[in-house]
């Protein structure tokens, strides 16, 4: 029986590099051949980068794309390529595609049947749902062609490919978001598919860092049965490939008692259509060795998410260096971590700005931290600043009581400081505050929330520990000074001041931020099951008012930069709640 060799190519593109997409997707298409492949299959919209967005409104820019795609066609000589792209139909509606290219032709083009419309996904703004789906015949063998969402759903095109059109090979494309979880997710997806078909499934995702969403590659390939027999790594580009045998699914169906009925799923999916591929060689070859490591531990990928996301905003974005305000604190300590791994020490710069309340462990473990991260420390004190807001408010602040207001002129001075020494070496700054500390609205807008790039704004308070201890466990080093784990966290602007005073403990915080924006607990629901907790839980006042933090410190969050998004609900593209709102929860 016929043996199919299927490469799989998680590659990184950039949204809008059209060319350099194409060019990207060529390379990864002649390494392909030199692995003796019969196809390959890129990740979804490969010659556009993933999401695109708005930018296909713009018709030049449709246009462009599929120029690209014929281009790349003459790179096909010998093996076939599946690859994503804006298909514009006669009617002026656009599809979500995957042409198949081959012998410099494009012999195909399947256009996406399942948008997905939820979270951080936006398919219907765009896309029209496309109507019948391929088959291909690849060396004798049946593979079926879909777009990643196709698989997610219940029912999907696939068990038309394979009841009706005898598919042997299910070959989805992707553009799948990280978050902590998912692979697991994935992974049963790829596998019941490839169980209840009784067909290999090849699942191909993008790797790279887009705006908020992160891609982690972690391809998978998963035999007739169910079995996982490829995965490929996280959060790196790779082009690997793997051999399916075509007789173990003729034996796993021949176990069968009766054939899928089909009726109803050419109704949802068809009509179905077959393509012939004439490629003029039956077997693969040269020797290969699929990748199969296990799926690396949740801090091991959250923190790969954090380089990559960082890393491929600031490149992608045409920069070079940041700047990162360090305090000493834990959370400047970790995006100081994170910076210097995704872009080397000499791409970043710390500088420290001690007020009249910065304690002196402050300073010195920032000096410290830089000194193991080898990093570049400029020191600039802003009591000069600080005294010159002052006088310059004083004569309308008069006669009241210091309080927040006072409080948040140093912040202020910090982030205008900072932005102006990005403006003047054009760099950009890295903000430090953390998942919980937005939630709450404990920041400084137009003070340590100004910046380019929000690193841990996902990361609620507790897991930055967690990361801080992770990251000292991994080489080269252990950067981060155990006293900044150890320290009580505090934003010290005022004397003695800890976060504690203004909030509950971060264990308690993080647990009711989890149940009233992921869980969509309401505020009496969260009561009762902290209650159940005992002396562990927070008292009914804690809950009412940190719900209410959250809720009314939106327009805060709606004015921060953006940040890799890495739990399963983060704040901006997945929760888009009104600000101007009067419900409460």
């Amino acid at each position: 029986m016929p043996i199919l060799r299927v490469a799989l190519a998680q590659i990184n593109t950039t949204v809008g590099d059209l060319e350099g997409n194409r060019s990207a997707t060529a390379r990864a298409i002649d390494e392909a051949k030199r692995l003796g492949a019969h196809i390959v299959a890129f990740p979804e919209l490969t010659i556009t980068g993933y999401p695109p967005e708005d930018l296909v409104l713009w018709p030049s820019f449709v246009e462009r794309n599929e120029m690209q795609l014929e281009q790349l066609a003459a790179s096909t000589e010998g093996i076939v390529a599946v690859v994503g792209y804006v298909n514009a139909g006669p009617d002026g509606r656009l599809y979500n595609a995957a042409a198949t290219l081959f012998g410099g032709q494009v012999k195909d083009v399947y256009h996406k049947i399942h948008l997905p419309n939820y979270g951080v996904f936006d398919e219907r703004r765009y896309f029209t749902p496309g109507t019948g789906c391929p088959v291909l015949n690849v060396a004798g063998v049946r593979v079926a062609v879909n777009v990643c969402e196709d698989i997610w759903e219940d029912v999907g095109p696939s068990e038309l490919q394979c009841a009706d059109g005898k598919a042997e090979v299910i070959l989805n494309i992707n553009g799948s978001p990280y978050w902590i979880g998912k692979q697991e997710w994935r992974t049963r997806i790829v596998t019941g598919l490839a169980k209840r078909n009784r067909a290999f499934a090849v699942y191909v995702n993008q790797v790279g860092g887009q705006d908020e969403l992160v891609f982690d590659g972690a391809s998978i390939v998963a035999d007739p049965t169910g079995h996982v027999i490829a995965i490929g790594p996280s959060f790196e580009e790779s082009i690997f490939a793997v051999d399916l045998d075509s007789e173990k699914v003729t034996h796993v169906r021949s176990s069968l008692d009766h054939e899928p009925e089909s009726i109803e799923l050419r109704e949802q999916f068809g009509p179905l259509r077959e393509v012939t591929i004439d490629l003029d060689r039956a077997t693969a070859f040269g020797e290969i060795s699929a990748p199969t490591s296990e799926t690396p531990s949740d801090l091991d990928c959250v923190y790969r998410a954090l380089v990559t996301g960082t890393r491929d905003y600031v490149r992608k974005t045409g920069f070079e260096k940041v700047a990162i305000a360090l305090s000493g604190g834990i959370d400047s300590t970790i995006v100081a971590a994170i910076a210097v791994d995704a872009l080397g020490a000499e791409n970043v710069t710390g500088v420290a700005l001690p007020s009249r309340y910065s304690s002196e462990g402050s300073v010195s473990d920032a000096q410290e931290l830089a000194s193991r991260l080898g990093i570049q420390l400029w020191q600039l004190p802003i009591e000069a600043a600080h005294r010159g807001i002052e006088g310059l408010l004083q004569p309308v602040f008069e006669n009241t009581e210091p309080g927040v207001a006072e409080e948040n002129t140093q912040s202020r001075v910090r982030g205008t400081t900072m932005m102006a020494i990005a403006n003047k070496f054009n760099w950009l700054v890295l903000t430090t505050g953390n998942k919980s500390e937005m939630a709450t609205g404990y920041a400084t807008i137009y003070g340590d929330m100004a910046g380019a790039f929000a690193v841990i704004k996902d990361v609620p308070k507790t897991l930055v520990y967690e990361l801080c201890n992770y990251r000292n466990t991994v080489g080269p080093g252990s950067p981060i000074p155990q006293a900044v784990i150890d320290k009580p966290p505090s934003a010290e602007l005022r004397p003695g001041q800890l976060d504690e005073d203004s909030l509950p403990p971060y264990e308690i915080l993080d647990r009711i931020l989890d149940r009233y924006v992921v869980d969509l607990k309401s505020s009496d629901e969260i009561v009762e099951l902290e209650r159940a907790l005992g002396d562990r839980g927070a008292d009914e006042a804690t809950v009412r008012r940190l719900t209410r933090l959250i809720d009314i410190n939106e327009y805060k969050r709606r004015q921060a930069p953006p940040g890799p998004k890495i739990t399963q609900l983060a704040f901006g593209r997945d929760r888009r709640i009104p600000i101007a709102n009067r419900y409460r929860g």
